[in-house]
This record gives C-alpha cells, structure tokens and sequence, in this order.
C-alpha cells in the first residue's frame, strides 16, 4: 500500500528539491509513495479532507497559515497523522514540542538536506513497521484491524487463512495467502513454504539444513527448499538491522 506523503513549503525551491529527494530515497528503498506539493497550510488541508495523508513535510515559517497552525488542524482530524517540520529557525524548534512532531529537518545545504531525508525515511520505516495495522474482514462482514507487530504466523488451509496474534486467539477468515503477503509487504515478513508466513520479530533461528524456522516460543514451522535462500538472506538483514 502507498504512502500518501503531502510537502507544504512557500519557497519553491525548497518544495522543488525536498520533493525530487524523497522521491530518489523512496524509490531506491522500494517503497510505494505518492507525493503531493502545497505552498500554503489552507490547500493542503482542503486535500487532507479528501485523500487523507500519512505523512506531511510542513514548513513552520509561511504567510497566512504558519506550520503550527496547519499541524494543529492536521492533528485535530488524526492524532496519528505523522509531521515532519521543515524549518531554518532553530528558535522554532521547542515551540514546535506542543504539536508532537515526528521530526525535524533543518533547512541547509543539498547535500546535507539529502542526508536528513533519508535518516527521517528510516525512522519512518521503523515506525509503520511497529505502528502498522492491517484491515482484514471476519465472517458475516464484519471488519476488524490488527496490529501488525502482533502477528506472529499467518497460514492458509484450503480457502482460508489463520493469523496467529501474540496473546490472542487465531483468527480464522476467508483470505488467499498472496492477499495477505501483499498486505504485509513492507513489514517484517517472510514466506517460508508455500503455505506459511512468519513475522522475523518472533523467529529465534532457522536451521537450514532440516529445512525448520524456529520461533521465540519454541514453536517450528516447515522451510521449504525452494525458500531456504531468501528466508536466510532476509533474516540476516533482519538482525544486522536491530544491532
């Protein structure tokens, strides 16, 4: 699923570089966003009510409407909307604590803009990665959403998919295992056969050569040979991450 990202600045030169950055950061880490330009706070809002951003790159010192007053509005309609404010007054940097920023980014040279941006990225993959959450559908219609960093095991058997939730019941739905890896992309899963998923959060080693993934709580699940490669290799990057 796509990022919606909004980058509000007055000064169109600001606008026009930390756009072509995030989109260079975003698309050599793989990840899907679409990116939207505002000048002033009124026009990123009026977008806000229709399409509803994930994250907003706002400059606090603008005509009209200032970033504190644009990032209050913002928070008003979603606590959980992430800001990211952009400013050369690093006065405004306490004054900015009220309305509990994500980050900040400091307006300076290209070069060292580039660098902020992608730290900021990083910590923003860190984040949706401990904070996401799925929707998925129970029987009789009903919906419901889990926290990603709960799930422990997703399998499928026949029409149907177990999602194994840490300290909860499994819930049982009627799901196909591709929709769900296509929800889950982007976080820390892996598929380890063709029936199985694992979150690599819940996974204490894997032995390759009896083709098993053992997980923190003692539980083993089946890794088939045609995985064994890549669930290795996604795991190992998956520590070295956490160091």
């Amino acid at each position: 699923m796509a990022l919606n990202i909004a980058v509000c600045d007055d000064d169109q030169a600001t606008l026009s570089v930390i756009s072509s950055q995030l989109k260079e950061i975003f698309a050599e880490k793989g990840i899907q966003a679409n990116i939207e330009l505002f000048s002033e706070g009124n026009s990123l809002l009026k977008r806000h009510k229709k399409i509803f951003f994930q994250v907003v790159f706002l400059d606090i010192s603008m005509p009209d409407m200032d970033g504190f007053q644009a990032a209050a509005e913002l928070k008003a309609w979603n606590r959980e909307i992430v800001i990211i404010f952009v400013t050369s007054r690093e006065e405004l940097v306490y004054e900015s604590f009220d309305y509990q920023p994500f980050h900040f980014i400091r307006k300076e040279n290209n070069e060292s803009l580039k660098a902020q941006l992608v730290h900021v990225v990083e910590k923003l993959e860190e984040y949706k990665k401990s904070s996401g959450r799925i929707s998925i559908t129970l029987p009789y219609g009903t919906a419901t959403e889990i926290e990603v960093d709960k799930i422990v095991v997703v399998q499928s058997e026949k029409n149907y998919l177990e999602y194994e939730i840490a300290g909860k019941e499994t819930l049982r739905i009627r799901e196909s295992l591709n929709v769900a890896e296509e929800k889950l992309r982007g976080y820390d899963f892996i598929r380890i056969s063709s029936r199985t998923m694992v979150n690599l959060k819940y996974v204490s080693r894997i032995r390759e050569k009896e083709g098993a993934v053992i997980l923190k709580d003692g539980y083993s699940y089946s890794l088939s040979r045609n995985y064994k490669k890549v669930v290795v290799s996604a795991y190992m990057k998956y520590l070295r991450s956490k160091k």
